[in-house]
């Protein structure tokens, strides 16, 4: 691993955790999104932004993760499930609601501001693709310098080529030489001669989405910008976003301060400061990197054929033109297409025109307004103790496949709107019912009735695999009421 010999103490890396990936289904899932596939690597992009957060920050930094408290849970299981990461030090800070980054920042920002006064944060996002290494670690080397003097400094990626699906920073004319140029406007996503203009000119760069600052700097400015701007209305919730934030990391986490926190403007930081401020530094960068901003990323994994037609996992194609087939699982034929994707998975399907994806939000919208479980819940869960699959569900029932490692063992929990009957398939269970132990061998079964005290573990050196059978009114991950866990997870 390449550390940063010259990295500040006083650097934070903050990762931006919380968002729902709504323009990645049906891969992403409200509990299981876009940050938490692996499908484009050995590991999830969550887990990829970890580790690029450590080359940044050495030994001495720290690294915070920036979540909502709906998928708080679910995102520190998939940490904990992890060889390496299940065992570092993270800090989570939680948003009492899901709001966009100008409010997830601030909060970041209160908390690092709190513990260390003049501490500088780096802000990554979680499901970005981007090189490590060398260039990575030289290019927020830069951008920490630059944010020594109270600039709030972004990092922007070279263009490749006229790309309109991205927005774009422009930089005032400066010496080419110079590691950190000062920002003239942002520009939103530009159409294709616009985008070939800016590439022409040279002084335009893909923004990334990254910033690095000064904690105090970027409250401060917040406030400032609402100062300067009375009349931009992006801008006018900015003073409260600091107020609020700056409670709630000293502590003041009462109903009413969580209220206000839900109550936030939604904007994200770029319109509410950075396109106002007058602070605002560009790093340019080289480095490879995607914002992985809709299905058509799924192209990166493979070549084309001669047709422009690629077949992603299990499938086959006949004749279609410019249309990619993604499955993992189920195999998937396609014949006669034309500009078209598919993504199937285990229990949904995707089938659109490419040039309408970004509107697959409006598919998921539906689906939760129907409060569909498939725009909820993903089939898979890791967990730091094994697995889960959902094989079936419908009202009042959920069947799920349970794998716990040797070991290892869930916590001490009770439901309160499901009872539970496991079935052990494979291996040899330890289950605990209010304060009583049973041994449950291969092919024998338990019931655990509603509201409950139980535990389930695995003390034997193979794998233990369970059915089970759950039946209720609702079942959701969310209830779930433990009492003691080894894994120190809250909730």
């Amino acid at each position: 691993m390449i550390v940063n010999s010259n990295v500040h103490s006083n650097l934070h890396a903050v990762i931006l955790a919380g968002g729902s990936g709504t323009r990645f289904w049906p891969l992403s899932r409200e509990q299981s999104p876009k940050q938490l596939l692996d499908v484009f690597g050995q590991d999830s992009l969550l887990i990829s932004a970890l580790d690029r957060a450590e080359e940044v920050i050495g030994e001495s930094g720290q690294i915070h993760i920036v979540v909502s408290k709906d998928l708080h849970d679910e995102l520190q299981n998939h940490i904990l499930s992890h060889e390496k990461w299940g065992s570092m030090s993270i800090n989570y800070i939680i948003e009492p609601a899901a709001r966009n980054t100008a409010s997830a920042l601030a909060l970041a920002a209160a908390v690092v501001e709190a513990c260390d006064p003049g501490g500088i944060i780096a802000m990554l996002p979680s499901d970005h693709i981007v090189e490590r290494g060398e260039r990575w670690i030289a290019t927020m080397g830069a951008a920490v310098e630059g944010a020594a003097d109270g600039s709030l400094v972004t990092v922007g990626l070279k263009p490749t080529g006229p790309e309109t699906g991205y927005g774009y920073i422009q930089a005032k004319h400066t010496k080419r030489s110079d590691s950190v140029l000062a920002v003239k406007r942002f520009v939103e996503k530009p159409d294709y001669d616009t985008a070939l203009s800016y590439l022409v000119e040279g002084n335009y760069y893909w923004n990334s989405g990254m910033l690095v600052a000064r904690a105090d700097t970027i409250l401060a400015e917040l406030e400032a910008v609402q100062i300067a701007h009375p009349d931009a209305p992006s801008a006018s919730g900015n003073r409260e976003i600091v107020e609020v934030s700056r409670a709630l990391a000293k502590g003041a986490d009462s109903a009413d301060t969580r209220t206000r926190f839900g109550k936030l403007s939604n904007e994200p930081f770029d319109k509410a400061v950075l396109e106002l401020s007058g602070k605002v530094k560009v790093v340019p960068a080289t480095i490879d990197w995607s914002d992985v901003g809709s299905l058509l990323a799924l192209e990166a994994l493979q070549e084309p054929n001669e047709r422009g037609t690629r077949v992603i996992g299990q499938g086959i194609d006949i004749d279609s033109v410019n249309t990619t087939s993604y499955s993992s699982k189920r195999l998937v034929a396609t014949l006669g297409l034309t500009d078209t994707i598919v993504v199937d998975t285990e229990d949904a399907t995707l089938i659109a025109a490419k040039d309408r994806v970004q509107d697959v939000r409006k598919v998921v919208e539906d689906l939760q307004r129907c409060k569909a479980p498939e725009a909820m819940q993903s089939q898979v869960s890791l967990r730091p103790w094994g697995s889960w699959t959902i094989v079936a569900r419908a009202d009042g029932y959920q069947v799920k496949e349970v794998k716990v490692h040797p070991g290892q063992s869930l916590s001490l929990q009770k439901h309160q709107q499901r009872s539970e009957h496991w079935v052990v398939v494979e291996g040899r269970a330890t289950v605990q019912i209010d304060g009583e132990t049973k041994i449950i061998e291969q092919g024998q079964s338990v019931f655990i009735p509603m509201d409950t005290l139980h535990r389930l573990s695995n003390n034997e050196k193979s794998l233990l695999h369970i059915v089970e059978v759950a039946v209720g009114d609702y079942l959701g991950e969310d209830d779930i009421e433990r009492f003691d866990d080894r894994y120190d997870r809250q909730g």
